[in-house]
């Protein structure tokens, strides 16, 4: 569903991402593991028409986005769950729905099935609906997120460290939430993280990043190599 091509982008004068290949299969969920400043977040904001390329070629089911906004790409099909910033704190859960389906096509009554379909998906929102984002509890906040995106219907979903500061114990449900999205909602995920362990849990493959280059690239299974990439244990 998703391609990247020989794909270089950066800041100002200096590309973070070096010539990236990435194969993202309709249905499936792709993980991104690399250590803090490997490039991963650069990718995904570079996918999402955030940060422009300098080279390469992007592809979004074969339709080029390289000069594409950012509004237009969730028009064709993708959204964006930023780690920080990805709701509106001020404004009750509800508001932050409906906010989420402001380029829904549709009259009151789908906005409202939207809505009452994020509810039935996470029942804590329901419960919560009439409450600021921002008294709510961080799985809870993740969850929002996420729900806001889900309101235009996307295809696929780039998710940036969801898990970043949450309780072990809500990081175990959020990842089964996440696989819930694939095996039951048919989304395409491309997921950023910094939890191994529940990335590879849920993944079908991964991508190993370092300075802005893709240096391995296999099934999730390959647990053992995959950590061994992420922790140079191979390097001479």
């Amino acid at each position: 569903m998703l391609e990247l091509k020989g794909v270089r982008s950066g800041y100002r004068n200096y590309d973070v991402l070096q010539d990236v290949d990435l194969h993202v299969p309709e249905g499936r969920i792709v993980c991104l593991l690399g250590h803090n400043g490997a490039g991963k977040s650069t990718l995904l904001k570079t996918a999402f028409g955030l940060i422009p390329v300098t080279a390469g070629r992007i592809s979004l089911k074969g339709r080029d986005t390289n000069h594409m906004r950012a509004q237009d790409i969730v028009a064709a099909g993708m959204r964006f769950v930023p780690q920080d910033g990805n709701v509106f704190r001020g404004l009750s859960v509800e508001d932050n729905l409906r906010i989420g389906a402001l380029r829904l096509e549709g009259d009151a009554a789908q906005l409202r099935k939207r809505i009452e379909e994020a509810y039935d998906f996470f029942p804590i929102l329901g419960e919560r609906r009439a409450n600021p984002a921002g008294v709510l509890s961080g799985g809870e906040r993740q969850m929002l997120a996420v729900s806001i995106a889900l309101m235009t219907k996307p295809k696929m979903l780039l998710l940036d460290e969801p898990s970043a500061g949450l309780a072990p114990i809500i990081v175990n449900r959020l990842f089964d939430m996440i696989g819930t999205l694939r095996d039951t909602l048919n989304k395409t995920i491309l997921l950023v993280e910094q939890n191994v362990n529940e990335a590879l849990r849920v993944a079908d493959s991964a991508y190993v990043m370092e300075e802005g280059h893709i240096v391995f690239h296999g099934p999730s299974s390959e647990k053992e190599t995959i950590i061994r990439k992420l922790w140079r244990l191979d390097a001479k």
